[in-house]
């Protein structure tokens, strides 16, 4: 039997590439806490810096043929989680002009009757939409729209964490921007 603990950090690699299963769970083993880490003080969400070291390594496996040993493997890695860190910002910026801009069409008014009776009609479909969520999903979007509350008293009075909160806030926005869309298109054939 094997005993990994004892290789370097590039034969480990070395073998990954290959494939070999126990090599590459003795990697995870010694890197996964450190990643974390450094994940999780970057983004202060515990599951989605989980879920960055498992993309990492499931990443890792999936291209092993075509990678090749790195000089530094733990540069390698912490560049690789950097990497996600990075992309997980930026769509979060995305996400966050989105909302912005969701909230400003719902605000968003005209005086005249036309435009009124376009808005109300669409006031009427979202409202539809939103009675269609899911109940937990509808519930977390209610909450932040119609009550105001901030994701962390959601979070508080639902007794679930801030993240799922914000996870169940952009599936409910993905949601009814698809829908609305959908019947705002079909919409111009009938």
């Amino acid at each position: 039997m094997t005993y990994y603990r004892n290789f370097s950090d590039k034969e480990l690699f070395g073998l990954l590439i290959k494939g070999n299963e126990s090599a590459f769970s003795e990697m995870y083993h010694r890197y996964k806490e450190a990643l974390y880490f450094h994940a999780n003080r970057s983004l202060h969400d515990h599951d989605e810096a989980r879920d960055m070291v498992q993309e990492v390594f499931a990443s890792l496996w999936a291209k092993r043929e075509a990678l090749h040993v790195p000089d530094s493997v733990d540069a390698y890695l912490y560049g690789a989680i950097r990497n996600r860190i990075l992309n997980y910002i930026a769509h979060q910026k995305v996400v966050d002009r989105y909302i912005g801009s969701i909230d400003t069409f719902l605000n968003f008014t005209t005086d005249t009757t036309d435009h009124t009776i376009r808005h109300k009609d669409l006031e009427n479909l979202l409202l539809r939409e939103i009675e269609r969520l899911p109940k937990k999903m509808k519930v977390v979007f209610e909450m932040s729209r119609k009550q105001g509350m901030t994701y962390k008293q959601i979070a508080d009075e639902l007794n679930i964490s801030d993240q799922s909160v914000k996870k169940q806030m952009q599936r409910a926005i993905k949601l009814l921007r698809i829908k609305i869309k959908l019947n705002l298109f079909l919409s111009l054939f009938w």
